[in-house]
């Protein structure tokens, strides 16, 4: 039976990350650690979805880690499975799969894991990764224990969809600034250039623009001389 009220500090940590901007690889390492411990598992891994297959992971222990490489190498096991149904799988005992998963199986059972359960981390109807509890020789996966493994897998969800658009959005923010010195520096130097030569403005472009690309520098590259080092064009 899980852990409630450590369940409970876990969906608040998870709920407070939604709020607040954080980093995106964090997430899975510290969700791991708190799964092993709400329920009490031999370890927990996670497996974030690239180009359709499974990827980047995290666990907790080592050996998780070492597993979920594995399981991520060959495409093969519950996490994958789930990411693929979409659906939770729940496995008492890993030796009734060591037929279809025969690499994977083995490399639990020496690392002392004999039960798994693989959870879906899913956005609207699509799969984005997936979960994986253990635990150490046979186990039975109550139903409530699965309920709320879902529940800390949605939040999951939702702190990775959040941390990336906080990501995205400051990307973004770094674009337009870039942009808008670019342009600055851009305008002052034709202000330069128009007055060295008394020509216009736009022919104090044309006149940098054409510099730029004889030296096969950037106009902004130019300007910045212009400007910073009294080049003259």
């Amino acid at each position: 039976m899980y852990d409630h009220s450590l369940l409970l500090r876990t969906v608040s940590e998870l709920s407070g990350r939604l709020l607040t901007p954080h980093d995106v690889d964090a997430v899975p390492e510290h969700v791991v650690a708190r799964l092993v411990e709400v329920f009490d598992l031999a370890g927990a891994g996670m497996a974030l979805a690239e180009a359709g297959d499974l990827k980047s992971t995290a666990g907790c222990p080592d050996v998780v880690d070492a597993l979920e490489q594995i399981q991520v190498a060959e495409q093969t096991g519950p996490c994958v499975q789930a990411f693929r149904t979409g659906e939770v799988l729940a496995i008492p005992d890993l030796e009734e799969y060591a037929d279809r998963w025969p690499s994977y199986c083995e490399a639990a059972r020496v690392r002392g894991l004999g039960s798994a359960v693989g959870i879906p981390l899913r956005l609207m109807d699509q799969s984005v990764g997936a979960v994986g509890l253990y635990g150490s020789g046979r186990r039975s996966w109550p139903p409530e224990d699965l309920e709320a493994a879902v529940v800390l897998a949605d939040l999951v969800t939702a702190c990775l969809v959040n941390a990336s658009k906080v990501r995205q959005q400051e990307q973004l923010t770094e674009q337009l600034q870039g942009a808008l010195e670019s342009r600055t520096v851009i305008e002052q130097a034709k202000g330069v250039v128009a007055a060295t030569h008394e020509v216009s403005i736009d022919e104090a472009f044309e006149l940098i623009r054409r510099h730029a690309r004889s030296h096969r520098a950037t106009v902004r590259a130019v300007s910045d001389a212009i400007v910073s080092m009294g080049l003259e064009v």
